[in-house]
């Protein structure tokens, strides 16, 4: 078996790849693909053994002459099913990863793998290195320099290398486009920064990187708890006579829609065009309200004089706040920002849900990203969730651990007395003198005697004689949690606490 397995490319479609989270192939783009090896068998992910061909190296820079080769070493350690192999004869056959695959000098694997299977992304020189690294931060969602690099440039010259491409090859065309996976993404990231905000929100956080988990029936709300069954199938639940929970996720299912026209229909007029068909498949008494809301959101679009509060009062049933918050703000960022009394712990959620539609994973900014834990997560989830949709029979092995949200972390259990251990204070009292929460209680115990107190512009001040017998900070547990639920924390706050918290 090789000791490397290379994938060719550019570094632009690098950069892309690295934001989307996903190896892909070209549907995976959109607009933005550069000829490389991807394209040859269209949804096949081509990675030579060792050493990459110089026709790859050259189709690969051969759209414009600013584009510059790159490798990425994948390790595929975790890969297990069938794919195809070419040995040294160049032929090609099916085989089963790994213990087929001893004799194959290219292997050609469905589309995606997780990008952070890449255990070292090539470049051909030092100057080349620093020149993509410069444009790496002209991108607010391109996480490079998480990667290790090296600068290797006997891999570019083409000697020892597999044929390429193979002319006698006659692959089926499998290249499907990852709108799904990519909204997937999307939601658990947004789930994830909701999820101290109560029970309900760790739970559905929770459900939303592990699709099988059970949501505990007493928490469990059937519009945003059917979030892992859309994401064990790719689409709406069908089986359900919940009206709201299918036109929601319905509407899910809109805004992930591959749209290969070249002119894109606005997310509102998906909506609203959405909302109207909808509608129309309705029994009479349910069609005036959504058609009412249908109304209302379209004259919102057009800057209507309605102020939030007239509107959530008018629409007061959580389908419609979300309908109207998302024409309210223009992507999860926003949301993030915005509140609201007459929002429920609910409407976030399923507002979160919505709006990862909308903006997918590769549209967030790393700013959203920056959770210990949280890339890793979410690259290898969606592109398990893309083999599934495509029935590939590929196993990509055991997902990296879900991030856990502070309000697990901070939980007391199997405890009689309900305190938090050494490290959840040491973790508690950081984060609340960080955030300057009023939490925070001192208690100083005086020995036996009299004392002398005085006031001045500094203060209060004691006068005793001899030491004080103790002096302890502690963190008011159910304050703390009340502040936690509402707090968006920077991701020096999450790191600086999960590693207080030994995690």
């Amino acid at each position: 078996m090789p000791k490397r397995w290379l994938l060719v490319t550019n570094h632009l479609n690098l950069l892309y790849m690295l934001a989307a989270g996903l190896i892909m192939s070209p549907k995976g783009f959109g607009t933005k693909y550069y000829q490389d090896p991807l394209c040859i068998y269209p949804g096949w992910i081509p990675l030579f053994a060792e050493h990459a061909p110089a026709a790859a190296i050259q189709q690969a820079v051969s759209e414009s002459r600013h584009l510059k080769p790159c490798l990425l070493s994948v390790n595929l350690s975790l890969l297990n099913g069938r794919i195809k192999g070419i040995n040294a004869d160049n032929t090609v056959r099916d085989i089963v990863f790994p213990d087929e695959a001893g004799n194959s000098r290219t292997l050609l694997i469905p589309a995606p793998l997780p990008v952070i299977w890449t255990d070292a992304i090539i470049f051909r020189s030092r100057e080349e290195k620093a020149a993509i690294l410069n444009d790496a931060e002209d991108f607010k969602n391109v996480p490079l320099t998480k990667f290790r690099t090296e600068v290797k440039k006997n891999f570019f010259t083409g000697k020892s290398a597999p044929a390429w491409p193979l002319k006698t090859a006659d692959l089926p065309n499998i290249d499907r486009p990852i709108n799904a996976p990519m909204a997937a993404g999307a939601m658990m990231a947004m789930l994830l920064r909701m999820a101290n905000s109560g029970a309900a929100a760790r739970e559905v956080t929770r459900l939303a990187f592990d699709p099988d988990y059970i949501i505990p029936v007493e928490l469990a709300e059937p519009m945003i708890s059917a979030v892992g069954e859309w994401q064990r199938a790719g689409q709406s639940p069908t089986e359900t006579d919940d009206v709201l929970k299918q036109l929601f996720w319905g509407a899910v299912d809109s805004l992930i829609a591959d749209q290969t026209g070249s002119q894109r229909t606005s997310d509102f007029d998906l909506i609203l065009s959405y909302l109207q068909t909808a509608a129309a498949k309705l029994e009479v008494r349910l069609q005036k309200p959504l058609l009412k809301l249908s109304n209302d959101l379209k004259i919102l679009a057009s800057f209507g004089d309605s102020t939030i509060t007239e509107l959530f009062e008018r629409h007061p049933k959580s389908f419609s706040r979300v309908m109207t918050l998302f024409f309210l703000r223009e992507n999860c960022a926003a949301l993030l920002e915005f509140s609201h009394p007459l929002l429920k712990e609910k409407d976030y959620l399923a507002a979160a849900i919505l709006f990862a539609a909308r903006d997918g994973w590769l549209n967030l900014p790393l700013e959203l990203r920056d959770f210990p834990g949280l890339q890793e997560a979410v690259s290898h989830r969606m592109a398990a969730m893309a083999q599934r949709m495509a029935g590939s029979g590929l196993d990509l092995g055991t997902p990296p651990p879900r991030p856990k949200p502070l309000i697990e972390l901070f939980a007391i259990q199997g405890q009689k007395e309900q305190k938090w251990n050494k490290k959840q204070k040491e973790a508690a009292l950081f984060l609340a003198r960080d955030c300057k929460w009023p939490c925070i209680q001192t208690t100083i115990t005086l020995g036996k005697g009299k004392y002398r107190m005085e006031i001045d512009g500094r203060g209060t001040h004691i006068f005793l004689d001899g030491e004080t017998t103790a002096v302890t900070t502690e963190v008011d547990t159910k304050q703390f949690l009340s502040h936690l639920s509402r707090q968006r924390f920077t991701g020096r706050q999450e790191q600086k606490t999960r590693l207080l918290l030994k995690l």
